[in-house]
């Protein structure tokens, strides 16, 4: 049970007019709002100062090498010198810092990686939760120094050994969740009760849709390892993505140094609503030409983040929590840009539904609906045109599915009837994970292969059919 501290207070530097800072209202995730200069890494650091057990500062700018430095390793188990090693907004070893305690868990523990059955952490999870935010990427901690061992994907014999393989972005993702898993991992250890992750910036120098999968990242860990999380940003995406994913759990502080109190204000629809048209590339994209997207949901929200990476199709995605938040969100951004445009000659933005779902009857001057030929998202991962980026194709696949039936328990009998599914209409929202374990390779999200397919090129064939002439003629005509 994650343990809640609901007031925290911290000295003020005479530069910032000297006083306090009285934290009021926290909740499990709280976003500490403000502009550059505002305070907010001297009041994490004031923070973590306080209480150097229990607190974890994660500073902004994150340089050195993503290697294991023994010195560093022996300081790591300590909280204390942990704490001491970051002292200002620039940590020049931060990545060793982060390598190098997955060897001091190793120590702690006495044992190597793979054999942690009856032990309170599982490194098992740590990868998962890499993988997570590095979908690209295979992650395993290993007994032998430097204690991981890092590849791409698509060429898993090229291990990565230094920063200068990964991009900046990759780097920054990599190291911050290493610091955060692993000392999660040493507080699992030492049975520490309370526990407060200090996030400094983690949206820096990161593109908006990593920020997304980012907030998605703290808001699982948190769950995880029972942890608080206090994130300082002045990202509206980031912002918006934590109230996403974090819901009542989440809140924000408007930093406003002329007043000692700071209270934190619940993350409510109206906050998540406006905080999302305000995030960053959703609100300024439809008025530079880049149209925006309402979808249902995250793995929607993965698929179509995925298809402007490739450069053809341009838009900015807004995730939604089903078929109802979809058209209410859509009511909110078609009253905003009525009141923003003079002339609405054609639309701004669209709300994708699913193929099943009827088209409501509302204005849609701004923002229109469009929707699925095929009854939903999953039913694309089993387009001739995915079957065949996954090397095979549907005759075949049906063989491997049948086959592979057994290992999925009760879900075994609907696997089997695959023979007989019309792919177009059957409905797999149960069963997905169980059909890309069974016929991805290489082990990647479904929803990433489906994201691919659609953006590599326009879709053709029966990729196109099931996406239907509504998505066709709105992003490739």
């Amino acid at each position: 049970m994650t343990i809640i501290i609901r007031e925290l207070a911290a000295t003020k530097p005479p530069f910032l007019g000297s006083g306090s800072w009285n934290l009021k209202a926290l909740s499990d995730i709280t976003v500490i709002f403000g502009r550059n200069g505002s305070g907010k890494s001297q009041l994490l650091r004031t923070l973590r100062n306080n209480n150097k057990g229990s607190f974890h500062y994660a500073s902004p700018e994150r340089a050195g090498e993503i290697s294991l430095d023994p010195g560093i390793m022996q300081q790591e188990m300590n909280s204390n010198s942990r704490a001491d090693r970051r002292q200002s907004n620039l940590s020049p070893t931060y990545r060793q810092e982060s390598v190098s305690r997955i060897g001091a868990l190793l120590t702690r523990l006495g044992y190597s990686a793979g054999s942690e059955e009856n032990h309170p952490i599982k490194f098992t999870d740590i990868e998962m939760f890499l993988s997570m935010l590095l979908p690209d990427f295979r992650f395993k901690i290993v007994k032998d120094v430097p204690h991981f061992e890092m590849s791409r994907i698509d060429n898993a014999e090229a291990r990565i050994t230094s920063v200068n393989l990964l991009s900046s972005g990759e780097s920054e993702i990599l190291s911050l969740a290493l610091d955060l898993l692993t000392v999660c991992a040493l507080w699992e250890i030492d049975r520490i009760e309370q526990r407060v992750l200090l996030i400094d910036e983690p949206d820096m120098h990161l593109h908006p849709d990593l920020q997304q999968q980012v907030a998605h990242f703290l808001v699982e860990i948190a769950e995880k390892y029972h942890a608080q999380i206090l994130v300082a940003t002045h990202s509206t995406t980031l912002l918006s993505s934590l109230g996403f994913y974090g819901g009542s759990k989440t809140s924000v502080i408007y930093l406003n140094n002329s007043a000692n109190e700071q209270k934190a204000i619940p993350f409510d629809d109206v906050l998540k609503e406006l905080s999302t048209c305000l995030g960053g590339h959703a609100l300024m994209g439809p008025l530079f030409g880049l149209p925006l997207l309402l979808v249902e949901g995250d793995d929607d929200y993965q698929i179509w983040s995925a298809v402007p990476r490739y450069n053809i199709v341009r838009i900015a995605i807004i995730p939604c929590y089903g078929n109802a938040e979809v058209v209410r969100y859509q009511k909110v951004l078609e009253r905003i840009f009525s009141s923003l445009r003079e002339y609405s000659t054609s639309p701004v933005g669209y709300a994708l539904l699913d193929g099943d779902t009827q088209l409501p009857q509302v204005a849609q001057a701004n923002i229109k609906f469009i929707k699925l030929h095929c009854w939903e998202s999953e039913n694309l991962y089993l387009t001739d045109e995915v079957l065949k980026a996954l090397d095979t194709n549907w005759e075949d696949a049906k063989k491997s599915i049948i086959s592979k039936s057994k290992k999925y328990g009760q879900k075994q009998p609907l696997l089997e009837q695959c023979a007989s599914w019309n792919r177009e209409s059957v409905d797999l929202k149960n069963i997905i994970n169980e059909l890309s374990s069974i016929l991805d390779p290489k082990k990647l999200l479904w929803t990433r292969r489906v994201g691919a397919c659609i953006g590599i090129n326009k879709p053709e064939g029966q990729l196109a059919s099931f996406l239907g002439n509504d998505v066709m003629k709105t992003f490739w005509e």
